[in-house]
């Protein structure tokens, strides 16, 4: 059976709510709040039940050479399993990708709050708003990564400032698993299993009807919750059946 796509939903809502009918997602102010509301539920889904589609590669984003050793994971990048990074030594030497050792933040910072700050291959680098500085080195790739649970910053030991300003993205390289977006295209389809495709339909029904149809017909509201205890049951049966990964995992949760 073909999942419904996001012009279906919106024109599903907008027919149990009296709207007008349309032909795209932007056709009305209704139906542009409708496909808004339907991927606001997509996402808390998402995060409410730890859905993950395929692992793949990515590279990560660079910061600026005021933080020369952050870099940041991509958006919907739900975990990293393993980080390399280009370690030529040369501009014009051939690509020389190693595999950067992870470091849980403690250990992480123990390190790095171990060099001396004086010497000549050792810089300061501020993390963020935090007010909290982090001594890098200069000299050299990267040898080891961490990365602060719920924040999506990156943070490398050194750099090779003969080389580059700050660590860049075309020579970074990151595997993990992928989180599933819904694009606000008519076509869009979401990438949810089947019983939690009937929960997004009921969840944003009942969120449209109460933000803009004042209140939540008992009907409506009824449908939700047995949808609700239904894609809770499922939930429990299949996480029994996932294979356990392994690696760290960094997955921010809304």
């Amino acid at each position: 059976m073909a999942k419904s796509t996001l012009l279906e939903i919106v024109q599903d809502i907008l027919a149990v709510t009296d709207g007008d009918e349309v032909n795209s997602i932007s056709d009305t102010v209704e139906s542009d709040q409708a496909a808004r509301v339907v991927q606001s539920e997509f996402f808390r889904l998402v995060d409410d039940f730890d859905i993950k589609t395929q692992e793949t590669m990515t590279q990560l984003t660079a910061s600026a050479a005021a933080t020369p050793c952050l870099m940041t994971r991509p958006e919907g990048f739900h975990s990293i399993e393993k980080i390399w990074y280009d370690k030529r030594v040369l501009v014009g030497d051939d690509p020389d990708f190693q595999t950067i050792t992870f470091r849980d933040p403690d250990t992480f910072i123990e390190m790095a709050m171990s060099y001396t700050a004086s010497d000549s291959d050792v810089e300061t680098m501020a993390l963020g708003d935090s007010g909290f500085s982090l001594q890098i080195k200069n000299d050299k790739a990267p040898t080891y990564w961490t990365i602060l649970e719920g924040y999506d910053d990156i943070i490398f030991d050194s750099y090779d400032s003969s080389l580059e300003t700050n660590l860049q993205a075309s020579k970074s390289l990151a595997r993990g698993v992928q989180r599933p977006v819904l694009a606000l295209a008519d076509a869009s389809v979401p990438d949810l299993p089947e019983n939690l495709m009937i929960l997004l339909k009921d969840k944003s029904r009942a969120f449209y009807f109460d933000v803009y149809k004042d209140g939540v017909p008992n009907a409506v509201a009824r449908r939700e919750r047995q949808s609700e205890t239904r894609a809770q049951r499922k939930k429990y049966i299949t996480k029994q059946l996932q294979q356990e990964r392994t690696g760290p995992d960094y997955g921010r949760r809304s």
